[in-house]
């Protein structure tokens, strides 16, 4: 199993935990203020600058819009020292196989996709459709390709228009990320699987990208308050694993090998956070299993 070289954010030192809970709110302001800023001002000023250029070539830098975008927004979250980050280098992500893919992963955090939006130009994701409730967060899905998702989470994607609207995303070109457990995994743990981002791959005859994103400690897991911090500072890891190909595949099989890949990631993750915990402690005898910290 290959693992991408990795770029991080620049170390600060720990902010104790109750410092970090109001930096916290600080945090979520500044996103709902940037959001606006963004969705009213920037994204039409940016548009307006590349209307004369041809369509691909203005996409492509709109594109990197809004990678810078959620790169700030992520530096913001590490500078505050709310957590540190690491995230695949443009040169592992210059050599994924070119042409549109699904990239898959788990999904430990509510800001799990900032990250990946952050490494990677042009891909797109399923969004919850109350999301776009909101103006602001709807102008900029509508921008940057990102497309809505069935109106229940427990509605099963393979059978819904959804996914017809997932392949002709990947035939047009276009990368998607979907995290195939269909909300935020429990700490330490999957849920299981969905085969709708499978199945896409298989129909639109494009490989996928794992990605494995480590949260140590859990943090902004499914309920979870912002003000919720755990008593060390999070480290975010999002890691390049072996891209996989659909061609002569079910989506079965190839949503098992995923899960069972990320499972098998996400144990190693788990132990070695145990053995930190000893060092830490200073014991010689097994801890319990990490779990919120």
């Amino acid at each position: 199993m290959a693992i991408a070289a990795l770029r991080g954010s620049i170390p600060f030192p720990a902010v104790h935990r109750f410092i970090r809970i109001p930096l916290s709110g600080i945090a979520f302001l500044f996103f709902y203020g940037g959001l606006q800023v963004i969705a009213w001002i920037l994204l039409p000023l940016e548009r307006r600058r590349l209307r004369e250029l041809p369509a691909d070539e203005a996409q492509a830098q709109l594109d990197d819009f809004f990678v810078r975008a959620y790169r700030v927004s992520v530096d913001v979250m590490a500078t505050l020292g709310l957590m540190r980050y690491e995230l695949p280098s443009p040169e592992a992500i210059a050599a994924l196989p070119p042409g549109p893919k699904v990239v898959v992963a788990n999904h430990p955090s509510l800001i799990d996709v900032l990250f990946i939006k952050a490494c990677m130009p042009g891909v797109v994701v399923l969004v919850k459709s109350a999301l776009y409730r909101s103006g602001a967060m709807r102008r900029v899905f509508e921008a940057s390709g990102d497309f809505k998702g069935p109106e229940a989470e427990e509605q099963r994607f393979g059978v819904t228009a959804v996914l017809d609207i997932f392949v002709d995303r990947l035939r047009s070109g276009r990368s998607v990320l979907v995290f195939p457990e269909g909300t935020r995994s429990p700490a330490w743990r999957l849920r299981r699987f969905r085969r709708g981002a499978a199945e896409a791959a298989v129909r639109a005859g494009v490989p996928i990208v794992p990605m494995f994103i480590l949260s140590d400690p859990p943090v902004l897991k499914k309920g979870d308050k912002w003000y919720d911090m755990p008593e060390r500072v999070p480290l975010f890891r999002v890691e390049l694993l072996d891209v996989i190909e659909t061609a002569g595949r079910d989506s079965r099989s190839i949503t098992a090998e995923i899960r069972d890949l990320l499972a098998e990631r996400l144990e190693a993750a788990r132990e070695h956070a145990r053995a930190r915990h000893r060092r830490e402690q200073g014991q010689d005898e097994a801890e319990p299993e990490p779990s919120s910290e």
